[in-house]
């Protein structure tokens, strides 16, 4: 029979929390990116009055016939300072708002299958190098409200193809140089609205592209909104995510072993976080607006 002997003393070692958002409230506001899909070829600057340090934050409008890099700049009656290319626009005040007029993105039509669609992406790189095996939990909160989706149901709208998301995405990635796979990554996803549905649906599977939309080709793994929250953010209320992201991340990587991806390395001590984004995806004439306060991700060693 095994014998188990506890000593005195000796409690495991407390945990410790490192943050791994750098301004997680945005009060360093934003690089603009060019329009141009993947390039990250600077526009200029979205200042905040609080901005005493250059922007951690990109701004991404892949696909977008606007810049907010012309934005106009508006100083709200309450405060906020708002600002809008006229088809997107950014919101400060306190918390973030970023909207998206897909009526106007797409002048007033329905998109053709594989036709680009507009994003407003807020992103930015990690600079840990920790691993997921280093890793006890990874703690994850946000916020959010939905304050606006309205669409517009041209000739040849279609329900399932033209709709508006609003998601976040971390890159889990293979950062061991030594690997073969050095550099490849999976997208794990955080999905907070899909104007389609109650609550965002499972989604697993490659990112597939178009000819006229490139796709990454890398595995997206999203769990479903259920797996985060009971409520929808159409209701219209305040939403919030208390969840730690590890055992799904774990889930992820194993779901993107099994359909083939990162097939030059299968050991979990070689991924890290890459990257994160947050935004609008809307693939329909649709005019939305999504408020978030509170992002908080973290990594419990």
């Amino acid at each position: 029979m095994t014998r188990r002997v506890f000593l005195a003393g000796m409690a495991a070692a407390p945990a410790t929390l490192r943050s791994l958002v750098a301004d997680p409230k945005f009060k360093c506001g934003f690089r603009i990116w060019s329009p141009e899909p993947g390039a990250h070829r600077s526009q200029g600057l979205l200042r905040t009055p609080d901005m005493a340090a250059e922007p951690v934050w990109g701004l991404a409008q892949w696909y977008s016939r606007f810049t907010l890099a012309e934005a106009r700049r508006e100083v709200l009656t309450d405060g906020a300072l708002l600002f809008s290319d006229g088809a997107k626009a950014v919101t400060f005040d306190g918390d973030l708002i970023l909207a998206l007029n897909g009526i106007t993105e797409y002048g007033g039509h329905a998109p053709e299958r594989g036709q680009p669609w507009p994003h407003l992406l807020a992103e930015q790189q990690f600079h840990s190098e920790l691993r997921l095996t280093q890793m006890r939990a990874v703690p994850f909160h946000i916020s959010y409200r939905l304050l606006r989706s309205k669409k517009c149901e041209p000739q040849g709208f279609d329900e399932q193809r033209h709709t508006a998301q609003f998601v976040l995405y971390v890159t889990v990635r293979n950062g061991n140089r030594a690997s073969k796979g050095y550099g490849d990554y999976f997208w794990f996803g955080v999905p907070m609205y899909d104007a389609r549905y109650r609550l965002p649906r499972r989604h697993a599977a490659k990112d597939q592209g178009s000819p006229k939309k490139q796709g990454t080709g890398k595995f997206i793994f999203n769990p479903g909104g259920a797996v985060y929250a009971t409520h929808p953010a159409s209701d219209g209320d305040w939403v919030s995510i208390e969840k730690d992201l590890l055992p799904l991340m774990h889930e992820g990587l194993e779901a993107a072993w099994d359909a083939g991806f990162l097939a030059e390395s299968h050991d979990k001590g070689d991924f890290h976080f890459g990257s994160m984004n947050c935004g609008w995806e809307v693939t329909g004439p649709w005019d939305v607006a999504m408020q978030i306060r509170g992002l908080e991700l973290g990594a419990k060693l």
